[in-house]
């Protein structure tokens, strides 16, 4: 006969054996902001995070306007809190990797990527990984928006974005 597991909740942080679960969030419905260039959050990609503690973080989106030569496209790794971050960008998958803002304290306006500079007319693909130690609580969250506030056009979130978070410490 086998031996019966309970089921575990994965849910639930393990602080005194230093384990805890990852935040996996997924863009499930393309999200679209229009004639507007102020920073919207996405609806699926934020994730509360606690004071003094470290987490790794991972995202990938995936940005598509109707027209990047008028109204463009912008997308930015926002935390509420107040927190010190660490951490990389890449832009359409390109083979260069982009340190920004290393060891610097970061909260508020967060870290943005303007659409207009990349090279492409149908879509800007946004990649960060890195490293956050938080000061105070708040939530992490990708929010985008156009670089130009156009009638009759959008930027859009599409499906398969994902914001991964995993607290380390």
């Amino acid at each position: 006969m086998g031996m019966f597991l309970a089921p575990i909740n994965v849910a639930v942080e393990t602080a005194a054996l230093g384990i805890y679960a990852p935040s996996n969030l997924f863009v499930i419905a393309n999200q679209d902001v229009t004639n507007s260039t102020t920073f919207t959050d996405s609806t699926n990609l934020q994730v509360s995070l606690i004071a003094g503690a470290t987490y790794d973080f991972q995202t990938m989106e995936l940005i598509g306007a109707s027209s990047f030569a008028t109204s463009g496209a912008k997308s930015v790794l926002a935390y509420t809190g107040t927190a010190t971050f660490y951490g990389q960008r890449r832009r359409n998958g390109a083979s260069n990797v982009e340190p920004i803002n290393i060891s610097a304290t970061w909260g508020g306006s967060g870290e943005a990527v303007n659409g207009t500079a990349v090279e492409s007319t149908k879509s800007l693909i946004v990649e960060r990984f890195g490293r956050i130690v938080t000061t105070t609580a708040g939530t992490l969250k990708i929010q985008f928006a156009q670089n130009t506030a156009i009638s009759g056009h959008y930027a859009r979130l599409l499906v398969g974005s994902f914001l991964k978070v995993q607290r380390v410490s």
